[in-house]
C-alpha cells in the first residue's frame, strides 16, 4: 500500500497549450506503464485550449462553470456541470 499526502500544487497552463489564464491541479497519475492521469483544469473567462489531438482519447468531466467544446469540423456544443465529454482518438 502507498499513501500520498495531499499536496496539490496549482500550476499555470503553458502558453503553447492554452490562450488566456488556465490553471492546472494534478490530481492523480498512475505509475508506468499506465498513461492514466487526472487533472483539474480551471479556465478563467475567455481562456481556451489550442486545437490539438490525443492519440488515444480524452474524457472531460465538467465540474463547474459553463463552457464550449467542439471537435474539429463539428458543431460547437455548450457544456455544463455534470456533463461528460469523450473526445475520441485523433
Amino acid at each position: 500500500m502507498q499513501i500520498t499526502r495531499s499536496s496539490i500544487a496549482t500550476t499555470k497552463g503553458p502558453a503553447d497549450w492554452f490562450t488566456g489564464d488556465v490553471y492546472i491541479d494534478a490530481v492523480a497519475a498512475a505509475p508506468t506503464p499506465s498513461r492514466v492521469s487526472a487533472n483539474l483544469v480551471h479556465f478563467m473567462p475567455g481562456a481556451r485550449t489550442h486545437w490539438h489531438r490525443h492519440s488515444l482519447s480524452q474524457t472531460v468531466f465538467v465540474t463547474e462553470g459553463v463552457g464550449l467544446c467542439q471537435r474539429q469540423g463539428g458543431p460547437v456544443e455548450v457544456i455544463r456541470p455534470g456533463d461528460r465529454v469523450l473526445f475520441e482518438a485523433d
